[in-house]
């Protein structure tokens, strides 16, 4: 493996969203102590569970398990309305550590399930966010749609408005085409005023493209069950490039890089930074340059919850 040329792209790695609901669990861990009890991954990415797991932290899928007045935080991708109910009997002290972009999705699906409108909601079958934002509105006010083909499927009632809403780490122009073939079978169905799909996952992909604009080998650094970060590999991909979802550098297979001497590198949103690090220096050598590409500067951060 002699590769001469890294080409490092940002924005990469962790979005606000993600440093907002890690902060929080480190926020609820110095205030708490061990144990406190995370109701799923509160992001999906391996390394970072793994390191909240050895301070104390217990992952958890199912609420009923938690006892009674424990210490809860809710992950960053949104969680239905029954589990707050739970909580509540429960009389767990609770931390929300959805992202607000999540969040914004979940308001508008309640406030346009009581105007009346049919929600065509496009998004992961049995991803956390989805089914947070399902079970906002009754089965009869909402519909999945994953792809075109569930579209001719579904039914969707022919007298009511109509309004799609959308998952917020999904790959922008495979929706955009979804939500143009939407339009095509109901003219008459609206968007919400700003479009749902996260601005750090469009940044993110709009990154992926530049860089395969400069190396035709990609890395992503990302876990598999990570959505926006497959769906990085799969620009990349899409625009020419030939692109590897790891978790980190013990994934590489130096097969992959025979005869190639330029290599781009990216994160997902939930990825850490000392990743990134980790896999650079492992494609380094003596005579290997590494340059920047910056596409955008992102500058949003998330408040705390007030009570931490």
């Amino acid at each position: 493996m002699d590769i001469k040329q890294i080409y490092l792209v940002s924005p990469r790695g962790f979005c606000a969203g993600v440093k907002r609901a890690v902060g929080i669990v480190e926020a609820v861990l110095k205030k708490y102590g061990a144990p406190i009890y995370i109701r799923h991954h509160i992001v999906h990415n391996v390394h970072v569970v793994k390191g909240f797991e050895s301070q104390g932290v217990i992952f958890i899928e199912e609420l009923e398990k938690v006892p009674d007045k424990s210490v809860v935080v809710f992950s960053s991708h949104g969680s239905p309305p029954s589990l707050y109910t739970m909580a509540k009997k429960k009389n767990l002290i609770l931390y929300d550590a959805t992202c607000p972009l999540v969040i914004k999705v979940h308001l508008e699906a309640k406030r346009y399930a009581m105007m009346g409108y049919f929600i065509i909601y496009i998004g992961q079958k049995n991803h956390p966010e989805a089914i947070g934002v399902l079970g906002e509105v009754s089965k009869e006010s909402i519909v999945l749609i994953e792809r075109i083909e569930d579209l001719d499927k579904a039914r969707i009632p022919k007298n009511k408005k109509k309004i799609i809403l959308t998952q917020t780490t999904l790959s922008f122009d495979d929706t955009k085409i979804l939500v143009e073939q939407i339009q095509k079978k109901y003219p008459l169905v609206i968007l919400p005023p700003v479009f749902d799909i996260c601005f750090s996952t469009q940044n993110r992909q709009n990154a992926v493209k530049a860089l395969a604009r400069k190396t035709k080998t990609i890395i992503v650094i990302g876990s598999k069950a990570s959505s926006n970060s497959n769906k990085l590999r799969y620009v990349a991909e899409k625009e020419g490039a030939k692109a590897y979802l790891i978790d980190d550098e013990t994934d590489i297979n130096i097969k992959w890089f025979k005869n190639i001497e330029s290599v781009g590198i990216t994160a997902g949103a939930s990825a850490p930074e000392q990743l990134v690090k980790r896999v650079t220096a492992f494609f380094s050598g003596d005579q290997t340059i590494i340059k920047d590409i910056e596409t955008i500067r992102e500058t949003v951060a998330f408040p705390f919850p007030k009570s931490i």
